[in-house]
């Protein structure tokens, strides 16, 4: 191979490089220019938006001490009434309670004494009927005894 064949060769390859280069470098240029535009945009509004969002940041860190503040005021201003209010609870639920246990002791008392008085009506009603039908069957008997000795004189 001679040196100009070599030469055409090393030129034909510089014109394709190149022929593929053009539009890439055409497109790399618009693109460019596209991101020098945005930048642009970008450093023109960027400080305006970090003031917005210093101002957001600003009125949420206010709320929020504000909001704090708020629920620890009236956490302490009603807490003392709040925990008054249970310990009056528990004292009323306790002397209730209390109140109640006594009057079912009371009232388990009466009970008991009601079916001591029951057995003791129950005893003396028994005996008393135990008494009364004795005194019967005995009248009974001497009354079939007097019958029977009627009865008996008048047989043949």
């Amino acid at each position: 191979m001679n040196w100009e064949t070599s030469l055409f060769i090393l030129c034909l390859a510089v014109a394709v490089l190149v022929g593929f280069a053009i539009p890439v470098l055409l497109q790399l240029r618009r693109t460019v220019r596209n991101l020098d535009v945005t930048i642009t945009t970008l450093n023109q509004n960027l400080p305006q938006i970090l003031k917005n969002v210093d101002y957001i940041t600003e009125n949420v860190r206010q709320s929020v001490h504000a909001v704090r503040a708020t629920m620890e005021e009236t956490i302490n201003r009603s807490l003392p009434s709040i925990l008054e209010n249970v310990d009056r609870l528990t004292l009323t639920v306790g002397k209730s309670v209390e109140m109640v246990r006594s009057r079912v002791e009371d009232l388990s008392l009466g009970v008991e004494r009601f079916r001591g008085g029951l057995s003791h009506i129950d005893d003396r009603f028994k005996d008393g009927t135990r008494d009364r039908m004795s005194h019967v069957l005995t009248t009974f008997a001497g009354l079939v005894k007097r019958v029977r000795t009627a009865l008996e004189a008048f047989r043949p």
